[in-house]
């Protein structure tokens, strides 16, 4: 009879008999083998998404996925038996945690406001105007304290999704390279300091980019407006918004992007450090596609599954290398 590890890969391969089909189901009848058949498709769906320039043998990764994923099962058996006795003592300290977490880092500066979200955290705000702020992790706003009264300007550093109320003021958003003039609408600016490129993406209403000595650029429903650093120039092109205002809903797109990029945003989401054994593999390899997880090693499971890496971790630290 063939293991279970066969007959799950038959199964999200789309190759398995009827024989296979049969025994497939016979085992999901028991609930730990549906979890952990579950946990496997989770991660076979995403691995599908990833596009890597290389072929290999998926089946083998696979079969190194489920001997890890078996060996994690195990381990956490084992920890549960140690952990349930302080849960009890654990709940009052969490309820006192529910009331503080969302909330950014708040600073008054003399007549500068400052809201700050850390790594690996996210927050919203509503600006004394009533406009509504999403704050991605490790992203900053600051204004100065007569906002809504004289003025609505803004400076955001890292990312932000807009919500913006209609005024006879104009809402201007200061990322530093160049501004972005609003009315009242919804859009999102990505602009950390250690990335190529500052996107702006607009799903509705209409706001323009403003750059000293450029004319004006107008920017329309569904527009991407992304700025290149090293060569100071805006390209231009339409895309589906969602894709860039997904992460408030802790998805993550990618179309060709590098894994230099990409290990950027899983460092700021999951608060870790991502490094490339030789350094150049961050710029050989390219991804497209979609995660929605919330576990960084799923991720990376995904992506060693899909492109014939491996990862080890030390301490805070994970290496990503080929095999």
């Amino acid at each position: 009879m063939k293991n279970m590890d066969e007959i799950i890969y038959a199964v999200l391969t789309g190759s398995a008999t009827e024989e296979e089909k049969i025994l497939f189901h016979e085992l999901m009848d028991q609930k730990e083998n549906l979890q952990l058949f579950n946990q496997f498709k989770k991660i076979w769906e995403e691995a599908a998404e990833v596009k890597y320039y290389k072929e290999y043998n998926t089946k083998r990764a696979f079969y190194e996925l489920s001997k890890k994923v078996e060996a994690n099962k195990k381990q956490k058996r084992r920890l549960i038996r140690w952990t349930v006795s302080g849960i009890a003592a654990s709940i009052l300290f969490l309820l006192g945690l529910f009331g503080l977490m969302g909330f950014p880092d708040f600073k008054l500066h003399h007549s500068l406001v400052l809201f700050k979200t850390e790594m690996g955290n996210r927050s919203t705000l509503i600006l004394p105007d009533s406009s509504k702020v999403w704050l991605d992790s490790q992203s900053q706003i600051s204004f100065n304290n007569d906002f809504g009264k004289s003025n609505r300007n803004i400076s955001l550093v890292g990312e932000g999704y807009f919500e913006v109320k209609h005024s006879d003021k104009p809402f201007i958003v200061d990322v530093k390279d160049f501004k972005i003039k609003v009315y009242g609408t919804k859009f999102n600016v990505s602009a950390y300091p250690d990335d190529n490129s500052i996107q702006t993406c607009l799903e509705s209403g209409q706001i323009s980019i403003n750059q000293e000595g450029k004319k004006e650029l107008i920017v329309i429903p569904g527009q991407l407006i992304s700025y290149e650093k090293n060569t100071a120039t805006f390209k231009t092109r339409m895309v589906d918004p969602e894709k860039y205002l997904a992460w408030r809903s802790n998805k993550m797109y990618m179309q060709n992007e590098s894994m230099n990029e990409l290990s950027k945003k899983l460092q700021r989401k999951y608060n870790v450090v991502i490094s490339f054994v030789p350094e150049s593999l961050g710029e050989k390899v390219h991804y497209s596609g979609i995660f929605t997880n919330e576990d960084i090693t799923e991720v990376l499971d995904a992506i060693s599954i899909a492109s014939g890496l491996k990862y080890s971790k030390k301490d805070n630290e994970y290496i990503i290398e080929k095999k």
